[in-house]
């Protein structure tokens, strides 16, 4: 038998599911989400939901104030808006009809979930005490929707006490909830590396000396013995390079060449000290091939830290609504990342859950997947869970 929350969920699902297909309908990328937005607002200026007076172009904050008394906590739930650039496939009723655009990732799908809270919320306001902020965020893809809306004040007046953010996971069954205490998820930064040298002909590479192709190709090489040679094997590191230019024709070496990727830590000592790692490097590798190397590295989102207290409340929560059998623990930490990470520094006693979204008899669902399909079914559980945890929090 459900539960309380989640039969009133349930009861929301036919509005939950309709802001999705409006949501996913019209996909919009980072930093674009104007249309979103505006839908976003809309929705809760019907259910009378005060909206932060904040300066974002894209993005809202929803205020929800508790009636029962209490100690006033500040609770935030927060949902990304974003899709992806990629052309869908799917044969859905509610297929993009953006050419190139599609909700490849169930961003629209936790927007939905989102607006399903905020309006359960509403209805449940003399059973909670304090405040809910609601954050509909931009950009989560780019990992800069986090820091943009951080910037814009959404943690502030009043200060949050507690964070929840959700997102699908297709190795779980749809009706699972599953959660992981500390360490989760990793960092992602980003680095280009520049190796120049000299242009000249193919046919003379001796009159040359200094070829940036060789030197490029085996920095590329020595970059991966970092991983292997001096971070402990039980230290989870991933550094790919993932592009690499340099060229024009087929008889003319080129006077540069440039490499890109992206280093995955999980310790946040250990990713401070790769931008040294990778630069030290590259500049042995070069200085043999008599060629010079730059390195550009760009601090992203840091490792996601989940709050052990808080991660029992939201286990609490996620039993009440589905059962304990159906609460699952994530074993593995994730080398994948997200930018929920830079709300966690702000505000550490908060959680990033997964809800489960496969079925036994269908395919398994793929990430960024131009035939991706987030199932309507997971909908109502997301929004129970976000009004679960309001209500536990703040009793």
């Amino acid at each position: 038998m459900a539960s309380e929350v989640l039969q009133k969920s349930l009861d929301l699902k036919e509005y939950i599911v309709q802001a999705k297909r409006r949501i996913h309908r019209e996909p919009e990328l980072e930093m674009q989400e104007f249309a979103t937005t505006a839908f976003v607002k809309s929705e809760l200026n019907n259910m009378g939901v005060e909206i932060a007076p904040l300066n974002l172009e894209v993005g809202a904050v929803g205020i929800i104030k508790g009636q029962k008394k209490g100690k006033g906590v500040v609770t935030a739930l927060r949902a990304d808006m974003d899709a992806l650039p990629i052309q869908e496939m799917t044969d859905v009723a509610d297929r993009s009809i953006v050419p190139g655009v599609m909700h490849a990732c169930g961003h629209d799908c936790h927007t939905a979930m989102l607006l399903g809270a905020a309006k359960l919320l509403m209805s449940l306001r003399e059973h909670f005490s304090g405040t809910v902020k609601l954050i509909f965020q931009p950009a989560e893809e780019s990992f800069n929707g986090s820091e943009y809306m951080i910037n814009n004040g959404v943690l502030e007046n009043p200060a949050v006490d507690y964070i929840l953010g959700l997102h699908g996971d297709s190795s779980h069954k749809v009706g699972e909830i599953a959660l992981r205490e500390g360490m989760y998820m990793a960092s992602s930064d980003l680095f280009t590396v520049k190796i120049t040298g000299v242009s000249g002909h193919g046919a003379y590479p001796h009159s040359i000396g200094c070829d940036p192709i060789l030197a490029a190709s085996n920095s590329a090489m020595a970059i991966q013995s970092i991983i292997t040679r001096q971070i402990d094997a039980l230290d989870s590191v991933v550094i790919s390079i993932c592009e690499i230019h340099g060229g024009t024709a087929k008889n003319i070496i080129p006077e540069t060449v440039e490499f890109s990727g992206t280093v995955r830590c999980q310790n946040k000592h250990t990713r401070n000290t790769m931008e040294k790692r990778i630069y030290d490097v590259i500049q042995g590798v070069a200085s043999t091939y008599k060629c010079r190397a730059e390195l550009d590295y760009y601090y992203g989102v840091p490792p996601l830290v989940n709050s052990p207290k808080v991660t029992e409340i939201v286990r609490k929560s996620a039993e009440k609504i589905v059962g304990p059998m159906k609460v699952k623990d994530i074993e593995i930490p994730a080398m994948g990342s997200e930018d929920f990470a830079k709300y966690l520094e702000v505000v550490p006693a908060g959680v990033f859950a997964r809800l489960g979204i496969s079925y036994s008899d269908r395919s398994i669902p793929i990430f960024h997947n131009d035939c991706f399909v987030f199932p309507e079914e997971v909908l109502p559980y997301g929004t129970a869970l976000f009004a679960q945890f309001v209500l536990d929090v703040n009793r």
